[in-house]
């Protein structure tokens, strides 16, 4: 396995802790052996049962929390039966855990031992939860209109928290300005990330009963999700273990829709204005294009959600039981509209990657019930 330039097609090593291109582009990893059925370690009960398919082992990976195999329900969604996959149960309260623990686990390899990372919050929270337990040094920069909760939660890890004013590109900036004496480990830049996000796919494929299903959803911003899931779909078709690609379906929220632009209209919509999911607030998103191959070679489309809808949906899924921030609810209303278009239609098997716990936003949430 390797690195490769999205823009110029240079390589690197895995053995080379580099997180960007010297031409300034993002790197991807190739070279994966993919995933066979006999390949799943059974009575391992985590992510780190697909090991065989990742750039570390778990005898390597001394660093995690035994995450991994949230629990895939069924329910009923705007009078349409989906599955719903709960990685809002994950360790630190996010999806994120996933990417987190292969690039921690790779960063502790390597003897780095001082990160730096920006994030609008959950992913700030789950680096500093991994460096915590590895005994990294951990600066996390963040915007300052981030959820007291998620706040909360990266300072009591011992991270050291800066709160940027202005926009999450303004964050992202200046944690690179930041980043010459310290390793920047960004999730959305790093590519280990989506070796970990990747292990989704693997999930659903397992619980699901070793099939693809036809369509999944998931909030969009700046894409770890959705490309981990086409990285781990792509792999297990290569392995010959899924003969049909899932279509894929990113969700953003209206009010900063650069992708949903770049897919419908062929350029980035340059205006923005907040929106309560503030996890999917990018407007300059790294991998922006990558993500629309993503959606458009698997048949999948990119959706958008107002405000109101995006509301609408957090209530309704806690009153099925489910506690999620308004990033997540972001998925569950552009579900609502997928069904509505015919894009996802009856019987097919639907799957809803709920992203975020709703105990970090509570602000958000009090706000949306209201």
């Amino acid at each position: 396995m390797q690195y490769r330039c999205w823009t110029c097609g240079r390589t690197y090593p895995l053995s080379e802790p580099v997180w960007r291109c010297e031409c300034g582009g993002h790197l991807n990893t190739e070279g994966a052996r993919g995933l066979h059925k006999e390949d799943v370690i059974a009575d391992r009960f985590s992510l780190w049962r697909y090991e065989k398919a990742l750039p570390l082992s778990h005898a390597e990976a001394a660093t995690g929390f035994q995450e991994g195999l949230t629990p895939l329900v069924g329910a009923v969604w705007d009078g349409r039966d989906v599955r719903l996959k709960l990685d809002y149960l994950m360790p630190t309260g996010s999806f994120k855990d996933r990417g987190t623990a292969v690039v921690v686990n790779y960063l502790k390899k390597l003897g780095i031992g001082h990160v730096l990372e920006d994030s609008s919050g959950n992913a700030g929270a789950s680096i500093a939860a991994y460096c915590a337990a590895a005994d990294i040094a951990c600066d996390v920069y963040v915007p300052a209109s981030t959820s007291v909760g998620k706040l909360f939660q990266i300072e009591m890890y011992g991270a050291r928290l800066v709160k940027i004013a202005g926009s999450r590109e303004d964050v992202a900036q200046a944690a690179l300005d930041a980043a010459s004496n310290t390793f920047y480990a960004s999730h959305n830049w790093h590519p280990l990330f989506l070796e970990g996000t990747k292990t989704l796919a693997f999930e659903l494929w397992e619980q699901l009963g070793w099939q693809a299903p036809d369509n999944v959803i998931v909030p969009l911003g700046m894409g770890s999700a959705l490309l981990g899931l086409y990285k781990g779909f792509q792999e297990l078709a290569q392995a010959g273990e899924i003969e049909v690609m899932p279509r894929l379906f990113g969700v953003q929220a209206r009010n900063c829709a650069p992708i949903y632009s770049l897919f419908t209209y062929g350029y980035p919509g340059a205006k923005t204005r907040p929106t309560m999911a503030e996890g999917i607030a990018c407007a300059k998103p790294i991998r922006g294009p990558e993500a629309v191959h993503a959606v458009a070679s698997t048949g999948g489309a990119v959706e958008i959600a107002g405000e109101d809808e995006i509301a609408a949906a957090v209530t309704g899924a806690a009153r099925l039981g489910f506690c999620i921030e308004p990033t997540s609810a972001t998925a569950l209303a552009g579900a609502a509209r997928l069904f509505k278009s015919g894009a996802c239609a009856p019987g097919e098997t639907t799957v809803v990657v709920l992203t975020g716990n709703g105990l970090k936003s509570i602000d958000e949430i009090i706000g949306a019930a209201r």
